[in-house]
């Protein structure tokens, strides 16, 4: 079909729907996709996606929105991409919004990529008056806007560099001695793990929890210290 026409009052259902020249001065509902070379009317679509070279309609309300050029009274869409220009005289709703030249009275967008964005008062209601209203604020603005005087600088910085005896902060002792009482370590390299105390405070605890107690006994040699007999769960004393 070439030309698909929805006249006012009726709503048409479709799968999907190809066509090359759409008019919808109606309600327009499609589960999948809307493919047309131009889209026109005073009508409502809701659709998946909708992919047109032109649109010119007064509801909009999609998963996506793919064309040149787009001007709508309402357009409701996660994205929009217009690759040359966008014009929503009522209220445009996205996440995404890429376009070449962005108009639009309300809006709530939470990124937009444009070369120019013109924002409009919400009384300009009409399409025709809202894109006359943007070509003559766009005129204006390249004619009367001042360009930028002067060489945009980055910030100013300084390299790290070592410290000087000249360059230490007085506080700095007194900053360290407070890490130190509060068990910060100021030498970076840590210190060496004693394993052999770990092991005996290791086996003190364990030896505790379990009942028995430690003695140490002075001037004992290795091969007369007592021995515990596991069968007969005694200490067996060895003569000195």
């Amino acid at each position: 079909m070439k030309t698909v026409y929805i006249p006012a009052g009726e709503t048409v259902k479709y799968e999907s729907l190809v066509t090359e020249n759409l008019i919808v001065d109606g309600c327009l509902k499609v589960v999948y996709g809307v493919k047309a070379k131009s889209i026109s009317g005073r009508g409502v679509i809701s659709a998946g996606t909708v992919y047109a070279d032109d649109i010119s309609i007064g509801e909009i309300e999609a998963a996506a929105v793919v064309c040149v050029r787009a001007a709508a009274k309402r357009i409701d869409a996660p994205e929009v991409y217009a690759s040359e220009a966008l014009a929503v005289s009522c209220f445009l709703s996205a996440a995404y919004v890429e376009t070449g030249k962005l108009t639009v009275a309300l809006s709530d967008v939470d990124e937009a990529k444009a070369d120019e964005i013109i924002h409009l008062p919400s009384a300009d209601k009409s399409l025709l008056g809202m894109l006359i209203a943007s070509f003559f604020r766009s005129l204006r603005a390249r004619l009367f806007a001042k360009p930028a005087v002067g060489e945009v600088l980055d910030a100013d910085f300084e390299p790290f560099r070592k410290k000087n005896a000249a360059d230490v902060d007085p506080m700095e002792p007194a900053l360290d001695e407070e890490k130190a009482n509060s068990g910060e370590k100021n030498n970076p390299e840590a210190e060496p793990v004693d394993e052999e105390l770990n092991r005996v405070v290791s086996l003190f605890k364990l030896s505790r929890e379990a009942g028995y107690t430690l003695r140490l006994i002075p001037g004992t040699p290795e091969e007369n210290a007592p021995v515990f007999d596991f069968a007969a769960e005694t200490i067996v004393q060895k003569a000195a």
